[in-house]
């Protein structure tokens, strides 16, 4: 009898222990952060009403040394008239900031780090990494990488909510903290 009482006090010490813990830290892989999106780029982009930009294959790489997301595409551009398409790479890098108001990842600072498209010019070239540049900012700042659900936040009877980010080799580590209920 006294070792089950033992043994429902130990159960009841770590109970108490695990609810009470200030902080919890949640790691999101590269593979989580491609699937996402893989899904939000399987419509084409329009381009001055004149192209449309398919992003293919997305392979997402967290550069801990510069603090950014990577993400290299395949790119496939096709003349909406003349039915003239253009393949290449493209390797687009940005910052992670967490959104409170929709509890999202989303992407800032978008910068396109490399553009290659087969067979083209050094002169064309120039022209397509300016209107690369200007397509990633207008079409890829702010988009959500990952949201939460409100049960994601929520652990026992306590809530939290995201305290900080960091980039890490296997990917992003979110530190969530509890939030006090007066």
């Amino acid at each position: 009898m006294t070792r089950c009482y033992a043994v429902v006090l130990l159960a009841a010490s770590l109970l108490v222990a695990c609810v009470s813990l200030p902080e919890r830290t949640y790691q999101l892989s590269p593979q989580q952060v491609q699937r996402k999106i893989h899904e939000r780029f399987t419509a084409p982009i329009p381009l001055l009403k004149v192209f449309q930009v398919y992003l293919l294959n997305p392979v997402v790489r967290f550069e801990q040394k510069n603090g950014r997301m990577e993400t290299r595409f395949d790119v496939k551009l096709s003349h909406t008239t003349s039915g003239k398409a253009y393949s290449g790479k493209v390797m687009v890098s940005g910052a992670l900031q967490f959104d409170a108001v929709t509890n999202a990842i989303v992407l800032n600072e978008v910068e396109v780090d490399q553009l290659s498209l087969d067979g083209e010019k050094t002169s064309h070239m120039e022209f397509a990494n300016v209107v690369a540049q200007s397509l990633a900012a207008e079409k890829l700042n702010g988009i959500s990488l990952y949201a939460f659900k409100p049960q994601d936040l929520k652990f026992g009877n306590d809530y939290y909510q995201v305290k900080a980010m960091q980039i890490t080799d296997r990917g992003l580590q979110i530190t969530f903290s509890r939030i006090i209920q007066p």
